[in-house]
This record gives C-alpha cells, sequence and structure tokens, in this order.
C-alpha cells in the first residue's frame, strides 16, 4: 500500500521539480532588476541649481540714454519765413545767440500794408464824424429825418471800430518785425531743427529744439513688477553701454505715471548725482539697482514646490549633497522670479531646476549652472 502512495506523488514531486526550475531564472532576473533599481536610486541625480544672491538684478541690467533734465522747443511769436537757419542738431550755443531768422522784407512790407490800412480807416473815420455832424445840424432845423441820423451815427461808430482793429494790426506789425530773430534763452546744445530754410512757419511752430548743458538726467524703461522692489529715494549706478568701467552714481527722480502698454513697462527718471560730464547726451548706458537697505533675494518660479499656502524650496546640504525641503515666504514677483522673504540665507544653494521629482534626502549631483 505504501508503494502505491509513493508512486502517486512522484509524478507530482517530479512536477513541482519542473516549476523550481522555471521559476528560477525569473526569480533571478527580478532579483537582478531589483538590486538595478536599487542602485539607480541611489545614485545622484542631476540637477541644476543657484546660489542665492542679495542682489535682485543678478545678471540684469537696465539699458538706457542720457537726456537733458530741461528742453526747451523754441519757436517764433509771429507767421514768416525762415530767411536764415544758423545752426543744426549738435552745434552747441550761447544764450542769447541768434538761432535763426525770419524774412525782415516780408515783416517790413507788413508793416507798411499796416500802416497803410490805419490811415484809410482814419480818413473813413474822419469823413463819417463829419457827415454825422452834418446830418445831426439839419436834423436840429428838422431838414434831416431821425433814420438819416441814425445812419450817421452807426457809420461814424463802424469806421471808429475800424480804426482800433487797424491800429491793433499796426502793433502787432511793428511786435512781429522785433520778433523776427529767434534767439537761444540758455546755453544749450541743438538737438533736432525739424524746419529748413525758406519754410513759412506759424507763431508756434517748432524751429530749434534745445537741451540745456548742465543737469543730465538718465531715462530707462523697468518691468512694471521690478517697481515693487524700489523705494522712493532709490540708487543707481549708471555705466555707459559699451562697457564703460567706471560707474556714476545716480537717483530715482521720477516714475513716469504712463506705463508702455506694448512692453509693458514703466519709465524711470533718473539723477545723475556723480560727475555728470562722463556722459554725453544721447549716449547709451546701463543702470543697476543698487540695494542699500535689507538683503533682496529672489529666485526663479521654477524652483518653488508645494502648494500655494506651503511654498517650498530643496536646499542642497552641504558634503553628501542631500536635498531638504525647506519652507519659504514669498514675496513680490519680479518678471520670472519671485522675493523670498524667509526661509533661506545667502549663500544656501537651491535647485531651480528638476525641483518637482525629488524626494527628501535624495541625493544629487555636482552643481550644474
Amino acid at each position: 500500500m505504501t508503494h502505491q502512495v509513493n508512486a502517486r506523488r512522484a509524478p507530482v514531486a517530479l512536477l513541482l521539480a519542473a516549476l523550481l526550475l522555471l521559476i528560477a531564472p525569473l526569480a533571478s532576473r527580478a532579483a537582478e532588476e531589483a538590486a538595478e533599481g536599487a542602485a539607480e536610486a541611489r545614485a545622484p541625480r542631476p540637477v541644476v541649481t543657484e546660489i542665492v544672491s542679495a542682489d535682485p538684478t543678478r545678471q540684469r541690467a537696465f539699458p538706457g540714454t542720457i537726456e537733458a533734465k530741461h528742453q526747451a522747443e523754441l519757436a517764433f511769436q509771429t507767421i514768416g519765413r525762415i530767411a536764415r537757419l544758423d545752426v543744426a542738431p549738435g552745434d552747441v550755443v550761447a544764450r542769447d545767440e541768434v538761432l535763426a531768422v525770419l524774412d525782415r522784407v516780408s515783416l517790413q512790407e507788413d508793416l507798411r500794408a499796416a500802416e497803410a490800412a490805419l490811415s484809410s480807416a482814419r480818413a473813413e473815420a474822419d469823413f463819417a464824424e463829419q457827415s454825422y455832424s452834418r446830418v445831426r445840424a439839419l436834423a436840429d432845423r428838422d431838414i434831416a429825418a431821425q433814420a438819416q441820423v441814425e445812419q450817421a451815427l452807426a457809420n461814424r461808430d463802424a469806421t471808429a471800430a475800424q480804426v482800433a482793429a487797424a491800429e491793433a494790426d499796426l502793433a502787432a506789425a511793428q511786435e512781429a518785425l522785433t520778433y523776427g530773430s529767434l534767439t537761444a534763452p540758455m546755453d544749450g546744445v541743438v538737438l533736432d531743427t525739424p524746419v529748413e530754410t525758406g519754410t513759412v512757419v506759424s507763431a508756434g511752430t517748432t524751429v530749434v529744439v534745445l537741451a540745456g548743458l548742465t543737469d543730465r538726467e538718465a531715462v530707462i524703461d523697468v518691468p512694471g513688477d521690478f517697481l515693487k522692489l524700489l523705494p522712493e529715494d532709490a540708487r543707481f549706478e549708471l555705466r555707459r553701454h559699451e562697457g564703460g568701467e567706471r560707474a556714476v552714481p545716480a537717483r530715482l527722480r521720477l516714475v513716469e505715471p504712463v506705463a508702455d502698454e506694448a512692453l509693458r513697462a514703466r519709465r524711470l527718471r533718473l539723477t545723475i548725482t556723480g560727475d555728470e560730464s562722463v556722459f554725453r547726451i544721447g549716449s547709451l548706458i546701463s543702470a543697476t539697482y543698487k540695494a542699500e537697505a535689507e538683503a533682496v533675494m529672489t529666485l526663479p518660479r521654477a524652483a518653488i514646490i508645494g502648494a500655494d499656502g506651503d511654498p517650498a524650496v530643496w536646499r542642497v546640504g552641504p558634503g553628501a549633497r542631500r536635498v531638504h525641503r525647506v519652507p519659504v515666504t514669498l514675496g513680490a514677483v519680479i518678471g520670472d522670479r519671485v522675493e523670498i522673504r524667509s526661509g533661506i540665507a545667502v549663500g544656501d544653494e537651491i535647485i531651480v531646476r528638476g525641483a518637482q521629482s525629488l524626494e527628501d534626502g535624495q541625493p544629487v549631483g555636482e552643481r550644474e549652472q
């Protein structure tokens, strides 16, 4: 009986042995894959990091130009034809120097015409006054009708008004003759001459654009969000655009109220507090914001992880280079960067790319900028 049971168990044992032979390679392969996965998990992950800096404009400079703080658009106060235009853009002129002259022949002709018109108006007024006196005398003797008296009176008043108008025209012509020369109101440099010799200009038409030689200022455009970092008396350093080594200090004077919708930028005017002779009017410059108060730290938006109410960053620890999640407090958004108000310090190494696929304590590779 025992031999029969053993005989029955023999096929089962053979089957189990065959299964073990089949499973063994699979188990070995799974173990190898698990070992490879563990090795990969232990391998440092390549990431891109950034060392926290206190300069919010790191690797950024705002281009701009040098302009005169005082600029004037000069025009004649009377109509006329430009006989001479003695300056061109770039010329340096002195106060009271003649810049342009109108055609005095035409002005003198206007004066003579006004004098003749006044003489004619006065003659008509005298005749009208005499006519009124005669009609009035006849009316007193009941020879002239009242309607004739009223008509003579109206004619006398009309001619008197014509005399007043002619006198005003003569005064204007005499004044225009004195306005025939355009002079510089200050020492300056000519920026533009919109008209040419021979042009007939009206009163108020710009003939010369003049900029003062002193009190120059820098004009720059910055992103609208950048204004959130600027105090009212923000300090800047100016350098020539072509790479001048000398930095000239400047101070924020004005933020123009109208924003550039196309560029989404705001225009700033900076008073040069250093040696302004370093720059010429029209020079291209680069302006860098100089933070004088507490450190302002910023990071790229991609470095921020976590929900809106729980922002954090990955900080790389020294030595083994393992990442640790650090809660932070966010501040103003400055373009593609975010102000960090607390949680990190200047000099910390922060993950800025690859931050979304890390775990606390995970090793990372050497720093890549």
